[in-house]
């Protein structure tokens, strides 16, 4: 048994330690240090929870179609407030057009996509007493209030009467819609409390990309040019008007997002989004927007013969993107958080000396690396201590579209693997 057990625990020599820092360390350093990078580990994916996707700092819509992780669809729901309480707009106002923009605040995908954007007006109250998430839905009007089919510039900057502003999508509104503002009573105006009642907000939803990946488009709401702009004038007066309604942090909002059930993904990711632990021995997949991420286990640590001998200087876990060419983007950082008994997260020893140290971020435009030195050291010294295991996910998966397919222990080349630097103490 104990011969089985040291086979998980191979020393060996490579040039592994270039590629974390040990070179840096003085010659008299590495005398006597062990390496190994043959411990055992599960991975699988799992599908990821409900995450809320309320009042967070970053909006997305639009439409990606992946021959891996199948058709993604994203929408908001936002309010928008009066710029003060009690505003009027005077005697008679009459409408001359009313637009919603919106500030870019990056792509994921095609930026050169072209896409179809819907605006309807909300039906029901939104309210800072309810929880959303990413699949909550609130109803809303069957008939678009407004539409923009469009190629986003997020390069130069447009000009306004002659002022330059950031990069942003304009959605001309139905005047009628922009009339009913005008023509609303005082008390409607009085409050954002009431204006809200009445104007409960704009649906902002893609129709699927005809042709092309597509792209998500992601928008910061809280950008003061984020608002919706009412330009009007007094009946038998021709000097234009503009009213302005910010949308801001006093504004309920959240992302809506749609899988479609994952139809047409790759099997292997259907299946272990199913339940199956088996294949991802050879991948598994990550995916933001609530859809997937992935559970690892290293098993046979405790049982390591000579594990109350090692002192470790060095633990590495190497996570290898399968496909660094596929069109859409690897995360730029990914998170890993230990697993309670009940399944919320537990921050690793690691993470708590700092994120530089920790790691998780891309490298060599091809992997992830995890500093888990603390981690693996407590597991060796306390063998007995339950462990419920480690879950991988993307770094802000609630409001971005990331995904990567990062090949698992079991694959035949660049698998995912702890590397382990050691001291054999006497």
């Amino acid at each position: 048994m104990v011969a089985a057990l040291a086979t998980l625990f191979t020393v060996s020599c490579n040039k592994e330690p270039n590629l974390i820092g040990l070179d840096l360390l003085p010659g008299s350093d590495r005398l006597g240090l062990n390496f190994t990078d043959t411990s055992s580990i599960v991975a699988y994916t799992v599908k990821e929870d409900s995450l809320s996707t309320e009042g967070l700092s970053q909006s997305q819509a639009g439409y990606l179609i992946d021959e891996i992780f199948g058709n993604s669809e994203a929408s908001f729901f936002t309010q928008f407030n009066l710029s003060a309480s009690g505003i009027s707009f005077g005697d008679e106002p009459v409408i001359d057009s009313i637009v919603l923009t919106m500030v870019y605040n990056g792509v994921y995908g095609d930026s050169l996509a072209q896409h179809t954007f819907n605006v309807y007006e909300i039906a029901d109250t939104l309210s800072f007493y309810l929880d959303y998430n990413a699949f909550s839905s609130t109803p809303y009007e069957t008939q678009p209030i407004g539409t923009a089919t469009f190629v986003p510039n997020f390069k130069e900057a447009d000009s306004i009467d002659g002022k330059y502003v950031k990069p942003h999508l304009r959605i001309t509104l139905s005047s009628e819609y922009g009339q009913e503002i005008l023509n609303s009573d005082d008390d409607t105006r009085s409050s954002n409390i009431n204006f809200v009642k009445k104007f409960k907000g704009l649906l902002v939803k893609p129709e699927p990309v005809v042709s092309g990946s597509g792209s998500m488009i992601y928008f910061n709401l809280l950008d003061d040019y984020s608002r919706v702009n009412i330009f009007y004038h007094k009946l038998n007066d021709t000097i234009a008007k503009q009213a302005l309604f910010p949308i801001n942090s006093n504004c309920v909002r959240y992302n809506q997002y749609n899988h479609f059930d994952f139809i047409g993904a790759d099997p292997q990711y259907q299946n272990q989004r199913n339940g199956d632990t088996t294949s991802g021995n050879e991948r598994v997949f990550l995916q933001s927007m609530s859809a997937a991420k992935v559970k690892l286990r290293i098993p046979y640590l405790g049982n390591i013969p000579v594990r109350e001998k090692m002192a470790v200087n060095e633990a590495i876990l190497v996570l290898t993107n399968e496909n660094p060419d596929r069109p859409f983007n690897a995360p730029v950082q990914l998170a890993m958080r230990a697993l309670s008994d009940s399944g919320t997260y537990i921050v690793l020893p690691d993470e708590s000396i700092g994120s530089a140290y920790f790691g998780g971020r891309y490298v060599n435009k091809k992997e992830y690396r995890f500093r888990v030195t603390k981690y693996v050291q407590d597991r060796l010294m306390n063998p007995d201590e339950p462990d419920y295991g480690l879950m991988l996910i993307v770094a802000g998966g609630a409001l971005n579209a990331d995904r990567v397919v990062l090949r698992g222990p079991g694959s035949e080349q660049n698998r995912m693997k702890l590397l382990i630097y050691y001291t054999e103490l006497d």
